[in-house]
């Protein structure tokens, strides 16, 4: 072996004393050969290891794959049950129920709710399940375009100081007068709240009302807020039930901040109190 600078040559020698061609090496393979050897076989163990994670991580994966699809299979079968069973079952039970109350109606001379294929071989008074579903649909519809435009609750919580109907003048506290709504009890600049979806067709002064907000709403009906102290909508505003309109106020023919409301439907004024709670 010679070093010739920073080569060094190898020179393998048989047993019969035959050498082969000379090789040069960089002289540093000779003299750190351990950490190279420490070098590959440390690359070598990360490439086992990192193949080890592979086809570990690969089995996890199908193995998750198994029960997804094992998973969708059970729930398949149960929305098969529904579908052919229990949902039958209660589609026969609100069928029954429909000529129940088609009979009454009946019974009335009045038209049944539903009818079946007038002169086909289908009775009147089967029902489809077709026709059972859109008649609930179109009923819940109904339901929540009710529930949406007719006045409920209170327009602000408070106590009712003065009612529906006749009532002693609140200024002498003699002679009787007609009170068309209710006054609710709260204190100046409470927010007042429209009590149902609708559509703001006045915004203003009003006379006794002082400061007023008139909504008209569905079936009819119509609001008033009255004695505010401050409108926050205007004329041909769209307002949602529970929108803050107003603010409380003493405005008008008025003894003391407080909120007057009315309710009129089709041009008539209706007491209040019935549309309260539900």
């Amino acid at each position: 072996m010679n070093r010739k600078r920073n080569k060094t040559t190898v020179i393998f020698v048989s047993k019969n004393q035959n050498s082969s061609k000379p090789i040069q090496v960089p002289t540093a393979y000779i003299v750190h050969w351990k950490k190279y050897i420490l070098g590959i076989l440390g690359l070598f163990l990360i490439l086992v290891g990192s193949i080890f994670y592979l086809v570990r991580s690969n089995a996890n994966t199908e193995l998750t794959k198994n029960k997804l699809q094992a998973a969708l299979l059970k729930s398949k079968g149960q929305l098969s049950v529904i579908d052919t069973s229990s949902l039958k079952k209660h589609y026969q039970s609100i069928d029954k129920k429909l000529l129940t109350i088609n009979k009454y109606l009946k019974a009335r001379g009045l038209k049944p709710i539903l009818t079946g294929n007038e002169g086909g071989e289908q009775s009147d008074d089967v029902l489809s399940n077709e026709e059972i579903s859109e008649f609930y649909d179109n009923y819940l519809s109904k339901i929540t375009y009710n529930v949406a435009y007719t006045p409920m609750g209170y327009p602000r919580l408070g106590t009712i100081t003065s009612g529906f109907g006749h009532r002693e003048n609140p200024f002498t506290g003699e002679n009787v007068e007609t009170h068309k709504g209710l006054d609710i009890r709260a204190n100046y600049g409470d927010p007042v709240k429209c009590t149902a979806n609708g559509k703001v067709i006045f915004a203003g002064k009003r006379g006794a009302y002082g400061n007023c907000i008139v909504i008209k709403h569905g079936n009819g009906f119509e609001t008033y807020y009255g004695h505010l102290s401050k409108i926050l909508v205007e004329e041909g505003e769209n307002v949602i039930a529970g929108n803050n309109i107003g603010k409380v106020g003493s405005t008008g023919r008025s003894t003391g901040p407080h909120l007057h409301y009315e309710v009129h439907q089709n041009g008539k004024v209706i007491n209040p109190r019935f549309f309260l709670t539900l």
